[in-house]
């Protein structure tokens, strides 16, 4: 049985590694943002290597999920850039850090694309470019899917796989 704490542990530790902030934690998902606070010049290039590090994560708990005769994890992320309207909002007596724009709303659209591509991890070839221009080195070679419909996204978009189905 996967425990909420160890999921967000696993995760958290992978995002706030590679200079991420967790804006929130979503049912069975994590939002998490690069370069808004803190400020980075990298930030693109620091989400690729979050997810990097959170492929890897999710290889290795899978594996042990099997070895100790659990279903394994079927986790799947994605990255979307451009400009967020962040900071704390609510009233005096509930306050909360959130992100809201047009790139958090591509990204849930691309993670759950994820499925429809039959793939675990996803970004958008603007997102992959901004991220390489960074300094950003994928580990191995990464192929395209060019002119990909993605649900509620207006115009077919060319996105990059990140990591293949587990």
């Amino acid at each position: 049985m996967i425990l909420p704490a160890e999921y967000g542990a696993r995760m958290g530790n992978a995002i706030q590694g590679h200079g991420g902030s967790i804006d929130k934690y979503l049912r069975g998902g994590i939002m998490a943002t690069f370069g808004a606070a803190p400020k980075s010049d990298t930030w693109a290039a620091d989400a690729m290597r979050a997810v990097d590090e959170l492929i890897f994560v999710t290889e290795a708990w899978r594996e042990e999920s099997r070895s100790a005769g659990q279903p394994p994890l079927d986790i799947g992320f994605a990255v979307a850039t451009g400009p967020v309207v962040f900071g704390a909002v609510g009233d005096p007596n509930r306050r909360e850090y959130t992100v809201i724009g047009d790139a958090v709303s591509l990204a849930a659209k691309l993670e759950k694309h994820n499925k429809i591509a039959g793939v675990a991890a996803i970004t958008t070839a603007e997102a992959f470019d901004t991220a390489r221009s960074q300094g950003y080195v994928p580990p191995q070679p990464r192929r395209s899917l060019e002119k990909s419909d993605v649900g509620g996204v207006e115009f077919a978009t060319d996105l990059i796989v990140l990591a293949d189905r587990y």
